[in-house]
């Protein structure tokens, strides 16, 4: 049986004693936004962004914000030590509240690292009943790529090798296959703009999940070129051997498209190339 999650982290919120640096408002007034953690949680489609305002504005901000009491030592901002206050939860209900200046509460918990503070957002978005699919395996990826890095990376553990795979799998009640298939869908969808990636989490745009996840074992190269800088020259990374037949040239097309400058476009025209490619191959 699944630990309680919600249970194990009520053990971490904070009784802080009261003073000047500590009370509610003094914090409030210095609340951080993280990208990396924001980007964390699925977007809201327009109409539910709507009616979650609406909902505010008519009711008020009931649920408190989640917020990480750290230093800024911890996060290597600087060795000052600096009390840090970073949210957590209620990315969107502290936007409207800024906007339309509602009060609202926090709640706030302690972590000791980034990644404890991502495992946690990630469950906490998981215990959600509102999550589509796409979603779902988005976040339990994440969970898998996350829990991934950080047991390879302790090389002085004496814990017995857990596969994390198996592990996540049993705890979400899916197979190990699922869980690293969630994890090249995430990876995959990281490597595609915050803009892209929200259309498609939010099924604003509708692409084939198998294209996705091909993308992340392609290495794309990274660019600042704008939307209109599409038409640039790209090198063949080798040369095509025998007849070129379609599988073969979309092989090519998408080897260009993944070795030279990556923009808005040609991340589609790739994601496109590749699903077409998947398409032939799974008819043969």
């Amino acid at each position: 049986m699944k630990k309680d999650f919600m249970s194990s982290m009520r053990e971490k919120t904070s009784t802080l004693p009261t003073s000047l640096l500590s009370t509610e408002e003094n914090i409030k007034s210095q609340i951080q936004i993280l990208d990396e953690l924001r980007d964390l949680i699925p977007p809201l489609a327009e109409e539910e962004y709507a009616h979650l305002q609406q909902n505010l504005l008519k009711h008020g901000v009931k649920d408190p914000l989640t917020v990480w009491e750290t230093t800024s030592t911890a996060l290597r901002f600087d060795e000052e030590n600096r009390p840090i206050y970073v949210l957590v939860d209620g990315h969107n209900r502290y936007r409207i509240s800024q906007k339309h200046k509602l009060d609202y509460r926090i709640n706030l918990l302690r972590f000791t690292s980034l990644e404890e503070a991502k495992d946690y957002m990630i469950d906490f978005q998981l215990g959600r009943r509102n999550l589509s699919p796409e979603q779902i395996a988005y976040l339990r990826g994440l969970r898998y790529l996350q829990q991934k890095t950080i047991r390879g990376g302790n090389k002085l553990s004496t814990n017995p090798i857990v596969d994390v795979s198996v592990a996540l799998g049993k705890e979400y009640g899916v197979s190990s296959r699922t869980i690293k298939r969630d994890g090249d869908f995430a990876a995959g969808l990281d490597k595609l703009n915050l803009e892209q990636k929200q259309e498609i989490l939010t099924g604003k745009k509708k692409i084939v999940r198998s294209s996705i996840e091909a993308m992340a074992k392609i290495d794309l190269v990274a660019s600042n070129t704008t939307v209109d800088e599409v038409n640039l020259p790209v090198k063949i990374s080798r040369k095509m051997v025998g007849k070129e037949d379609r599988v073969s040239k979309l092989e090519i097309t998408i080897r260009e498209l993944a070795t030279g400058i990556l923009s808005r476009k040609s991340c589609e025209q790739l994601l496109l190339k590749t699903n077409e490619l998947l398409s032939l191959l799974q008819a043969k």
